[in-house]
């Protein structure tokens, strides 16, 4: 009887050293594979304003190319991290990842009708590319603005009040707001996506924050278009259709401007989509919410490639 507790006993102790070897194995591999965000904040006209950063690993001699990405009301800079999946991306270009905290959750991105926040989030967008220029880590030619829903309107608003800081946006499920001034727009390169199915901020037009919301009027993705090819110079679009993948639910078609060198306009439709990110991994309770997700394309490598497609930099 003794003897088999005691052979039991070991029994159990091999399992449990194999248990924890496979434990580490498989945590180790994941917690190397990209480096993680860390917190950080700065003082914006007496205000601490915080953000998120990922820095690729390695060494490099020379700052490096940035994203900016704003997430969408009422949610995080974590959210939005987690979402678009940009840090696998960013650490296999080489590239800068920064995500802001809107106050409150919000982006104050021009609305009059439905704004959602007061807060000076152009000063805040500035201090921060200065900063982190001054610092060494980011090239202040090469700095790229996305974001999602209010955080696209927000990559809107900032192309149209300090251009000439930034080098293109990423716009993602969002359109120009109605009613939002766009004093000093420039030329740059601007890449659109839009699911035909978004409720939030409809394809067609209409009222922002889905069917029982009203956060103001945004124009039709179209318009948004039409916006930007008349401010870039651009001629007409060319379509075409990327080919679908096996979820069978969108279908992507691209619309590619004739532009000017460097002031390119790409618009990006995806029929039978939601309010979502292209590419993003969407959990079904997301997806019930926000609607289909299209893996036919990837949000995060064509803006890359379509920036990069642009020539030189072009922000000071």
């Amino acid at each position: 009887m003794v003897e088999n507790v005691i052979a039991m006993m070991r029994v159990l102790k091999v399992i449990a050293t194999a248990a924890s070897f496979v434990m580490l194995s498989s945590a180790t591999p994941a917690a190397i594979r990209v480096a993680q965000s860390v917190q950080a904040s700065l003082h914006v006209n007496g205000e601490v304003r915080n953000y998120r950063i990922f820095e690729p690993p390695g060494r490099f001699s020379h700052p490096r190319p940035a994203f900016i990405l704003f997430h969408g009301g009422s949610r995080s800079a974590v959210e939005q991290e987690h979402y678009s999946g940009f840090n696998d991306f960013a650490a296999a270009h080489g590239i800068v990842a920064i995500y802001p905290e809107g106050i409150g959750g919000y982006w104050n991105d021009g609305r009059v009708a439905g704004a959602q926040s007061k807060a000076d989030d152009i000063a805040f967008v500035r201090a921060l590319i200065l900063s982190l220029g001054a610092k060494g880590i980011v090239d202040r030619s090469s700095v790229y603005i996305t974001g999602l829903s209010n955080g696209g309107i927000m990559a809107l608003h900032v192309a149209c009040t300090i251009p000439a800081i930034i080098a293109g946006i990423g716009v993602v499920a969002a359109a120009q707001p109605a009613d939002a001034a766009c004093p000093s727009p420039r030329p740059l390169p601007v890449i659109i996506f839009h699911g035909t199915a978004d409720i939030f901020v409809p394809f067609e037009g209409g009222k922002i924050g889905g069917p029982f919301a009203n956060h103001g009027i945004a124009l039709s993705d179209a318009a948004t278009s039409m916006f930007w090819q008349k401010e870039n110079g651009c001629g007409k679009a060319h379509r075409a259709q990327i080919p679908s993948n096996a979820d069978g639910n969108t279908r992507v078609i691209v619309e590619t401007y004739a532009c000017p060198p460097n002031h390119g306009l790409k618009n990006v439709i995806v029929e039978g989509g939601g309010h979502t990110w292209p590419g993003a991994r969407q959990s079904m309770s997301r997806g019930q919410l926000l609607g289909p997700v299209t893996h036919a394309i990837d949000a995060n490598a064509m803006m890359w490639e379509f920036f990069r497609a642009q020539g030189a930099p072009r922000a000071r």
